[in-house]
This record gives structure tokens, sequence and C-alpha cells, in this order.
């Protein structure tokens, strides 16, 4: 037997998906397998080595003795690289186990062709995908203990990210974060920067809400101009004046980073501004690229710029010279997407065979007239309400609130999703991004139609949620599935777990603040230092009767903060203690402040 075909067998037993990609996988001319000084093979990939061209066990010894004992040996490492495997074998001799990430299924061939490493395999699980897939289906491993195998980083530049990731994440997971989220005025992505704001909360940061949203009665000021310019040109004072007090704010309370989604008020110059004094903006474009072309000027003013799709938008970016940019998908909020007991009357007026909640653009208006025979009620604003569509339109084609639709996604045996479009007549052929319906529908244990995306697949699998690609094969598939409440529940019931394992805002926004953490020392440092004072202040608490009982009741301990520490103090009841007796004096105590901090 040949060291490939040992080696394939032993992986065979833990990852046969990946046994049968590595199978399918032809040798790379990139990847040249040589014997290195002392005899045992090395491989350098164009022109980079992989393992030292002299001595690679004795590379992989001191790397794992400087890398890899340091701290918790004895728990499961996870090794990012997996190279021809030099390092895991030492780790393996030593026995450690844990887990090795490898994207590139033509190294891992290289690998198996020239070096015996099935008792290695038995000891470290091996993980591929890209590195969006591993960040969101792996996050809890690469908190814990990583070390990054240097050949290949040097090689892949998507693993020297993981790595650096990580260390973001470790940083990030302790919380302590003080983040300025500035909220748009108005729309669809108000509700996502309160979603926002909530699991940020629960991760432990400090989050500091810029609540545009209270200046929404200018937008409807500006409509009672008679000309579109005479509206423009309001619209955009508005914004400015938002943008200057997001910068006052940002330079009263000193934040970390500033937070901001799609159509909020942040102008370019504001944030180069507050860039250059070291609070970095991270930008959320949770929008359409094509169709809302804003972000040629945001792009290149963030800090980092993060959306909702991949290689077509980073190709854009690039030619504005924009390299600071991450794939951050949708999501769901489980706490407010969730399955609910309704009763008969919400049923009767909710639930229809089939239902559909969004706004009616111009490729729906068209999919929709193929459905008609159907028990179909449509829900959502901007519909016409003389077209052949009216008798299905709920509510007049009322604004529908987040209440609401999840009520009807539990209503409704089979929710439609088809995304906007408003240039095709159906289903986007080209479509990528995937809307927060698809994670909103699946979250409420519901079940859904989804037209085809090219970036669904990897965010769900295939027996995890329905797709349909032309009005034939979602007639087809309603037909299938009205007929078959158990296989409806059997998907819907994997699309939730699958939501809430991947798909929530606090992981988005784990995965986001560990980026900024990563790519900005200067805010990791601040956090770190906070941290290390808080930690000085509880080691120090014993001295000062009656304190550590105070600050047992602040609802999250990592920020001591005045207004938290009075909120649980109770007067009238007992005597107070030393402690109560100077946070209620420090109440009284007025500051004013005339001069903006620098």
């Amino acid at each position: 037997m040949t060291h490939f075909e040992r080696n394939i067998s032993a992986l065979k037993r833990q990852n046969a998906a990946l046994a049968k990609k590595v199978i399918a996988t032809s040798p790379s001319p990139d990847i040249i397998v040589e014997p290195a000084r002392n005899g045992e093979v090395t491989a350098k990939v164009q022109d980079i080595y992989l393992h030292s061209s002299y001595n690679p066990s004795r590379e992989a010894d001191e790397w794992v003795r400087q890398h890899c004992c340091k701290s918790l040996p004895n728990t499961p490492i996870t090794v990012i690289g997996f190279g021809l495997g030099h390092h895991l074998q030492v780790l393996a001799r030593q026995g450690q186990k844990g887990c090795v990430i490898e994207p590139n299924s033509a190294i891992i061939r290289a690998a198996f062709e020239n070096t015996d490493l099935s008792e290695t395999i038995g000891k470290f699980s091996l993980l591929d995908g890209s590195k969006d897939v591993i960040c969101r289906r792996y996050h809890q491993l690469l908190k814990e203990r990583v070390a990054v195998h240097p050949g290949s980083a040097r090689v892949n530049e998507a693993l020297a990210r993981l790595g650096k990731h990580a260390e973001g994440l470790k940083v990030a997971a302790k919380g302590g974060l003080r983040i300025l989220l500035v909220n748009p005025i108005y729309g669809g992505s108000l509700p996502i920067a309160h979603h926002c704001g909530h699991a940020l909360r629960s991760l432990g940061h400090h989050v500091i809400p810029f609540d545009s949203e209270q200046l929404a009665a200018g937008m409807e000021f500006a409509k009672g101009f008679r000309y579109n310019q005479s509206r423009r040109a309001f619209n955009t004072g508005l914004a400015q004046l938002l943008s200057q007090a997001v910068e006052i704010r940002a330079r009263e309370v000193r934040p970390d980073m500033i937070l901001a989604l799609a159509q909020a008020p942040l102008m370019p110059e504001t944030m180069l501004r507050l860039d250059a004094h070291g609070i970095p903006t991270a930008f959320w474009f949770v929008e359409d690229y094509r169709v809302l072309p804003y972000w040629k000027e945001s792009a290149p003013a963030a800090s980092w710029f993060f959306g909702i799709q991949k290689e077509n938008i980073a190709s854009e970016l690039s030619k504005l010279g924009v390299a600071r940019y991450s794939y951050l998908p949708t999501c769901a909020a489980p706490e407010v997407h969730r399955p609910l007991v309704l009763k008969k009357h919400e049923r009767d007026e909710f639930g229809s065979d089939v239902s559909f909640v969004g706004a009616g653009y111009f490729n729906r208006q068209i999919f929709f007239k193929g459905l008609t025979d159907y028990n179909f009620k449509i829900w959502g604003s901007d519909w016409p309400l003389i077209s052949p569509l009216t008798p299905w339109i709920q509510r007049r084609g009322e604004r529908i609130d987040t209440e609401t639709c999840v009520r009807i996604f539990n209503s409704s045996p089979i929710n439609l999703n088809l995304h906007s479009s408003t240039t095709c007549d159906g289903v986007n052929p080209d479509g990528d991004f995937v809307n927060p319906r698809t994670f909103e529908i699946a979250a409420c244990g519901a079940f859904q139609l989804v037209d085809r995306r090219s970036l669904l697949p990897e965010l769900f699998e295939e027996n995890e949620i329905e797709v349909f690609s032309s009005l034939v094969e979602a007639r087809d598939k309603i037909d299938r599935y009205l007929r078959n409440a158990n296989a409806r529940r059997e998907v819907a019931e994997r699309g939730q777990l699958r939501v809430i394992a991947e798909h929530t805002y606090e992981r988005r926004m784990e995965e986001l603040v560990a980026t900024m953490v990563a790519e900005f020392p200067n805010v990791a440092d601040r956090v770190l230092t906070r941290i290390q004072r808080r930690e000085e202040i509880e080691a120090d608490l014993d001295r000062h009767p009656g304190l550590p009982e105070l600050l047992a009741k602040l609802p999250d301990k990592r920020w001591f903060a005045l207004g938290n520490v009075l909120g649980g103090i109770v007067t009238g009841e007992g005597k107070l203690s030393r402690a109560e007796k100077i946070f209620l004096m420090l109440q009284n105590v007025e500051i004013t402040w005339d001069k903006i901090p620098e």
C-alpha cells in the first residue's frame, strides 16, 4: 500500500467528504516537492518553502517548542496550515491532539503522496473550506488554543489572515470595547442597527448609540419641497449636519471604534478625520452594491468596509485602491425571529398556504402572477394597488413591522422568499447575496422556498433549505411540500439549527469586532489596558467595605459606570454602606464641560 493509499484510508474514517475531494484533486504544478539537505522531504510553492530546505524535522521541533508548549499543553490545539505534516507529526508524538485547517486540497495531496501520516491523521481532524466558512463554522475553535504554521501562512495569505483573526477573536471575547453605533435615519438597515447594538451588548461591549432616527421627521419635512433638487439639497444638508454631530459625539466619548450601517449619516470626510485621530470606523454595507452606488465614496474613507457580497464587489473596490474589505453576510436575531404558538384568530389572519413578505419590486410583480391560483397572501409596501395582484395584497400594502412578519412566518406552511430585482422578470440568474429574510424565516423554524443564490451553498447545506430557479420549479416544490408537512418540518428544523449556530447577530458582531481588533493594534491595546485596570480594581475590592457587594449587583460586571452603580443602590431600606454613600454623593456633583476634547 502506498503512502497516499494509507493516508486516504485514515482520512476516510474521519472525513469521507474531504477524502473524496483529495482523491479528485490533481497534483499541482505550483507545489514542488524535493529532498531537503538531511534527506527528508520539503516543498516550495512559487519559490516559497513550506518547510526548511535543510532540516524540516528540527525546524518543526523548534516551532512546537516555541509556539505550542507554552500554555495548556494538555488541551486540544487547532493548527492553521497542514504543509507536508512535519509539525503535526511532532505534535502527535508528544501526545497532542486537535484539528488542522487546510483549505488547499492540493497541499494535502502532496503531503499524502510523500509521507506516511496515517497515525497523525488519527490524532488531528482535518478541516477545509474558505476563510469565511471556517470563521463562521469553527469560530469557537479559533477562540481557543491556536497555532499558525509559518510556512503555510507564507504561501497562503488567507491562512495568515485566519491566524490574525483568531488572535482578534481572543481579545474581542473579553468584551470591554467602547463602540459608537451610528444608526441610519430610517429604512431597512435601521432594525439591523438595533439588532447589532443588542448583540454587541450581549457580548460584553459598551455601546454608545447615535440615534439618527430621532431626526426622521426631517426626511418627512423634505417631502414638502416641490422640486427633487430641493429635496436632495435639504437631505444632503441634514446628513452633513448629523455627520458633524457624530464627530462631535466621538470627540466627547472617545470610543475605541465606530460602527456605521448602510444609510447611516456618516460622510467620507468625517470618517477620514476620525481615523486620523485614532478612532477607526467599521462600515457594514448591507445593500446590493449594484443598486446603491454610494459605496464608491464611503468604502475608501472607512477604516474597514464590510459587505454582503464577495468577489464582484471586492474587484470593484480594488479598482478604487480599497483592500480593507471583508465579506459579512446578513443574519437573524433568534430572540426576535423565533417560533410562536399562535391563537386561531392569528392563524386565520396571517396564515395562507403560500405567503410572501416584502416590497413590490418589478420582478416580484411579474413572478407572482403565476401563483394566484394558490391560497396566497402578499404582505408589504410599495405594491401597485391597481394591478392583477390587488386581491392578494394584504392591508392595502401597508408596511409590515417585525413582530407581524414573525407571525406570518409562523402561520404559513410555505414562505416564499424571492430576492428583489429591478431588471429581471423573475429569478435573477446572477443573484449572489442572501437577504436577511432567508435567515429570519429559518430562525423562526418555518419552511421557505428561496430563489437560488450563488452565496447560499456556503451558508446552508442542501437539506437545510429549499431553492428554486424558475416559476415552474417553484410551483412544483409548492405542490410537493404542501402535501408533506413532515418534510417541511424536517427541512425547517435543520435550517433553524444552522442559523442559531452560525448566522446570528452575535456571531456577525463577534466576527466584525475581531477583525477591527486584529487589524488596528491601537484598539486592542486600549481594550487590554482597560481590562487590566478592571482586574486591578477587582483585586483591590476587599480594602473597601461594601464595594464588592455593590459592584456584584451590576448587570454586566465589565462596566463600572456611575449610572450602572447607582442603579444597584436601594435607598430607604436599611443602613447604607460607606461605598453606597460615596456613590450617592457623586451623583450630586455637577461637572460643567466647556471645550470639546481634541
